[in-house]
C-alpha cells in the first residue's frame, strides 16, 4: 500500500520530533530523519526545503495545540469554564505528544540561531494569547479583577503543560494515584478556577 502525501509528511514530522527530542536540533541530520521516517532524504528536501523548514512545519503543527494560539478557534469562548477545560486538555495532550522535543528545542533556541528564528516567539505568543482571553473574561466579570492576566496565564500553564513536562523529566506517569488523565485535568482546573475567582467548581 502506497502511503498518501499526508501520511508521508506526518511520518517525517514525527521522526523529526523524536530525533530533535533525543539529540537536539544540531545533533539531528536530515538523513537520520529520513531513515527513521522510512523515506528518501530527497523527499524531505522536496516537501520542507531543508532542516529549518522542517522545524518550521513542526512549530506550525504544535501551534494548533497551544491554548493561547487556539483559543480563538473554540466555539463558545463566553463559557469560561468550558473554554478553559478544553484548553487545559489541549495543552496536556500537546505536552504529552511533543513535550520532550519542545523542551529540548527551547534549550537549543538559546544558542542555535536557526531554532531561535523559528521557535523563539512561540511560547510568548502562547502566553499573550491566553492572557488576552483571560483579560476579556475579567472584563466580563468571570475572573478576579485584582490579578494580572499574564500571571493567571502563567498559573494556567503551570497546572497543565508544565505539570506534564515535569513528569516527563522525572520519568513518572499519570494514573499512579488511581485517577485517569481526564479526572486529573478536571481537578487541576478546579484548583486553578478556585484561585482566579470562579467560585463554582464541579460538583
Amino acid at each position: 500500500m502506497v502511503a498518501s502525501e499526508k501520511d508521508t509528511s506526518e511520518a517525517i514530522l514525527q521522526a523529526a520530533a523524536e530525533l530533535f527530542g533525543e539529540h537536539g536540533y544540531k545533533g539531528t541530520t536530515t538523513r537520520a530523519i529520513a531513515e527513521r521516517a522510512g523515506v528518501n532524504e530527497v523527499t524531505i528536501f522536496r516537501r520542507f526545503g531543508n532542516k529549518q523548514g522542517l522545524l518550521k512545519a513542526l512549530g506550525e503543527m504544535w501551534a494548533t495545540q497551544m491554548a493561547g494560539l487556539a483559543v480563538g478557534t473554540l466555539p463558545d469562548a463566553a463559557d469560561t469554564r468550558a473554554t478553559l477545560e478544553a484548553l487545559a486538555k489541549m495543552e496536556v495532550a500537546g505536552a504529552l505528544a511533543f513535550g520532550a522535543p519542545a523542551m529540548r528545542l527551547a534549550f537549543d533556541a538559546r544558542s542555535v540561531p536557526e531554532v531561535t528564528e523559528v521557535m523563539g516567539a512561540g511560547p510568548n505568543s502562547n502566553l499573550e494569547g491566553l492572557a488576552a482571553y483571560l483579560a476579556a473574561r475579567q472584563g466580563a466579570g468571570d475572573l478576579r479583577q485584582d490579578l494580572d492576566p499574564h500571571v493567571m496565564a502563567e498559573a494556567f500553564f503551570a497546572l497543565t503543560s508544565t505539570f506534564v513536562m515535569s513528569r516527563l523529566v522525572l520519568g513518572s506517569r499519570f494514573g499512579e494515584y488511581g485517577l485517569d488523565l481526564d479526572e486529573v485535568i478536571r481537578q487541576l482546573l478546579d484548583i486553578y478556577l478556585a484561585g482566579v475567582g470562579i467560585t463554582e467548581v464541579r460538583s
